[in-house]
């Protein structure tokens, strides 16, 4: 299980986390990333944001690991 994270300080709004994967990301009114689910449980859903948080260009993006 993992807790998606968005630093709204750090986002760029770049979208490139909305585009990457739509189901776990969404862009707010003002165009920055948000997630979409805030918990993930599923395997693939956890690489994918994993995968997305290491191409954000913003660095904004963070997978908390949680018991």
């Amino acid at each position: 299980m993992a807790t998606l994270h968005i630093d709204r300080k750090a986002c760029v709004g770049s979208g490139l986390c909305a585009a990457m994967h739509p189901g776990l990301f969404r862009l707010t009114d003002e165009g920055l990333g948000t997630p979409a689910q805030r918990e993930l449980t599923k395997a693939d859903d956890i690489d994918s944001a994993r995968d997305v948080a290491g191409c954000c260009p913003g660095e904004a993006v963070a997978v908390l690991d949680t018991p």
